[in-house]
């Protein structure tokens, strides 16, 4: 996100800053004083105390997901990705198309492929070109269509990319990035395990078995 960019920036000036100090210290200490109540006293040091509030308040709207399998719809037959939140017991399905979640599969069961996929051939851009993925999130949800985000660290430039999750989830899982969704997302579709079960069926992925283009049990 963009605000990590800002801190990493104001973290740096916080580091040279406090360097002037030290070395100003040196040669006229009784000024040193008069600098830190400077410090925390002007616009800088209230900025940076309002963008690690707002950081804060981004970080708290965000769950961080796990892949827990590829299931099938029972409605129209479609894959559908599981996600569970980490450490809790909400779910979140998402339906996605046939190749999808076989790119999804194919990490989930540790296949390799002869030549790379999609989402193979964008991790190894990615990373030739010296960009991190730092995360993925799931952050929106309009006319029962999701919305992700990919966020991309490219030498302490922050930038997101707009994806469909099923090909953010295809990387993230690649690079083993964290998988986030926004709390209101959850709130709005999130289930539990003794909520709306007749709308799906979890099944286990083999690798021996392929229907439509992606692997069922």
């Amino acid at each position: 996100m963009g605000w990590l960019s800002k801190t990493k920036w104001c973290l740096l000036g916080c580091v040279i800053v406090v360097l002037v100090l030290v070395v100003g210290s040196i040669f006229v200490p009784g000024r040193l004083t008069n600098a830190v109540k400077w410090m925390t006293n002007n616009d800088f040091a209230g900025k940076l105390r309002a963008l690690s509030e707002q950081e804060t308040d981004q970080e708290s709207t965000l769950i961080e997901m796990v892949v827990e399998t590829i299931g099938v719809s029972k409605i129209d037959y479609q894959p559908v990705v599981i996600l569970k939140e980490k450490g809790g017991e909400l779910y979140l399905p998402i339906w996605i198309g046939p190749l999808e979640a076989n790119a999804i599969s194919m990490v989930l069961e540790g296949v390799e492929t002869p030549r790379p996929l999609t989402p193979d051939l964008l991790c190894s851009i990615i990373d030739r070109i010296g960009v991190r993925v730092d995360y993925i999130v799931i952050n929106d949800l309009q006319d029962s269509t999701f919305y992700s985000s990919i966020a991309l660290d490219a030498n302490w430039i922050q930038m997101e990319i707009d994806a469909r999750p099923s090909d953010a989830i295809a990387i993230a899982l690649r690079v083993g990035a964290p998988i986030y969704a926004e709390k209101a997302v959850l709130d709005k579709v999130g289930i539990r395990p003794d909520l709306k079960t007749d709308k799906y069926t979890i099944m286990h992925v083999e690798k021996d078995k392929r229907e439509s283009g992606y692997l069922v049990g």
